[in-house]
């Protein structure tokens, strides 16, 4: 089964985004709607959407509920132009 993706995933988040059940899509609307940025290790950038952004895209009828509720919670970290990995936010992050 091949994936079609717009952004470069690297192999390692090919696989970590299926064993995650996180979709292709969900990452490139992340990395398109982001409005929280951590640095990471090295060069590396993690992303995500805040609460509030998805409640105004919901308002602003750019994400169905439904949709809403698969972006809720997922980061992705990338590096240059390449998706390192993607996860679900459990903990909070520091400050």
């Amino acid at each position: 089964m091949s994936i079609t993706l717009e952004s470069n995933f690297s192999h390692h988040a090919i696989k970590r985004s299926q064993q995650r059940g996180i979709r292709p899509w969900v990452v490139n609307f992340i990395l398109e709607y982001a409005d929280k940025y951590k640095h990471a290790n090295e060069s590396c950038i993690s992303q995500f959407i805040s609460k509030r952004r998805v409640k105004k895209l919901i308002q602003e009828n750019v994400l169905s509920p439904a949709k809403a509720a698969l972006i809720d919670g997922v980061v992705v970290i990338a590096k240059d132009e390449t998706i390192v990995t993607v996860f679900h936010k459990k903990m909070r992050f520091r400050k």
